[in-house]
Parts: structure tokens; sequence; C-alpha cells
């Protein structure tokens, strides 16, 4: 295999996350069953939704691997649990403020492929998932 040739002219690391994430900001309140979440996904044809607490702050990420796992454990056990209950340890979420550098860390440091973008007092802005990050590599 032959080696590409690396462009440094620009070091995307430092490159505002405002700049690379997906908007507008696709997310479901916290109480949602996950039958709703899974209705927004599909519908949208995304895989991470902005979970929003019931102060309207961004309360993390849900994924759809997070309810096919719910499912897979307990699929009754949907109709009784509420989106919140899926999300993960990990509350995914940076400052408006971050670079695509800071993102990627945080990313590959607690093991998650997409974090909610929040402006200072915790609303949504928008999403950065692992393909957004590829894209601005491959560009």
């Amino acid at each position: 295999m032959g080696t590409v040739p690396v462009n440094d002219s620009k070091d995307v690391t430092r490159q505002p996350v405002m700049e690379v994430m997906s908007r507008p900001v696709v997310a479901v309140v916290i109480d949602a069953a996950p039958v709703e979440a899974l209705r927004i996904l599909t519908t949208h044809g995304i895989r991470h939704l902005v979970v929003l607490g019931t102060d309207g702050l961004c309360a993390g990420v849900l994924t759809d691997r997070a309810l096919a796992a719910a499912w897979a454990i307990d699929p009754f056990g949907l109709g009784r649990q509420r989106v919140g209950q899926m999300l993960g340890g990990v509350r995914a979420t940076m400052a408006h403020t971050a670079t695509v550098g800071q993102v990627a860390r945080f990313m590959q440091e607690h093991g998650v492929d997409a974090v909610a973008i929040v402006d200072d007092i915790g609303l949504p802005v928008g999403m950065v998932t692992v393909k957004d990050l590829v894209a601005v590599l491959a560009a």
C-alpha cells in the first residue's frame, strides 16, 4: 500500500464545531415513550436524537442502538420505559465554543459516536456525529 500525502494547510482539529455540526436539531422529550423516539428516528432517517429535559435543556443523546438494546432485553418493556431511562451514563454534550478536535477527543474518550452541541445555557444548537467528522476529514 502506498501512502497518501497529508495536506497540512488546514488543521481541522482547530476548526469551530459550529462549522461542521448538523442542524437543525432533531429532539425528543425525556419522558417520551421509546416508540415515539423510534418514530422520529425513522421519519428523519437518523441514528441519534437530542433528548430534552423537562426544562427544555439538553439532557443527552439517545442512539438507535440504545433503543435496539432495550428492545432486545425486554421487547414488551418498551411500553413501560421512557426515553430518559435509555440515556447512557455519559451526558454527551459539548459547548458551542468547542473545536472539532475537542469534540473528537471527547467522543473517543467516552466511547460515543454523537455529541449534542449546546449554547451557553444548555439549549441544543446542533449535533456532531462520526459521519460529520469523517466529512470534515474527507474535505
